[in-house]
């Protein structure tokens, strides 16, 4: 079942986010974080739920952007549990949150995806992105 997620997933939605990241958050910072975004209208959080357990999570910002002159939803983190991967979660948050895009007239959808993400990269453009940036980072701290 995907729905909105709420404050009580938090401990699901730390666990796939440490997964994809490959490391652990101070919970307390990500408890704020993540209780901050659910509190915004410019974010959506979608989870994928099973038997009671969270198994995916799907973040998505949408603003106005300048350089498209209209409101841009960005995917900004999409994980499904190992165990239950290539069973349709993925694809199942991609078209709840495209809806959701869509009803907040959203002009554009989008995702950034690490490079090492082959597979990511392979399910989105069977999803129907296309690459078309390139995106540059510098770490500050």
């Amino acid at each position: 079942m995907i729905r909105p997620a709420v404050c009580a997933d938090a401990a699901g939605i730390y666990t796939l986010i440490c997964a994809l990241e490959e490391t652990r958050f101070p919970q307390e910072i990500f408890a704020w974080g993540l209780d901050t975004m659910l509190g915004s209208p410019s974010h959506i959080l979608l989870v994928a739920e099973e038997q009671g357990n969270i198994v995916g999570l799907l973040h998505m910002r949408m603003e106005f952007q300048l350089h498209h002159c209209g409101k841009v939803a960005e995917i900004l983190e999409l994980i499904v549990s190992q165990e239950v991967r290539s069973k349709g979660i993925g694809a199942a948050l991609l078209k709840a949150a495209r809806a959701q895009a869509v009803q907040q007239h959203c002009i554009q959808f989008e995702v950034t995806s690490n490079r090492k993400r082959e597979k990511a990269h392979c399910f989105y453009r069977r999803e129907g992105l296309e690459q078309t940036h390139v995106k540059l980072t510098e770490a500050l701290l």
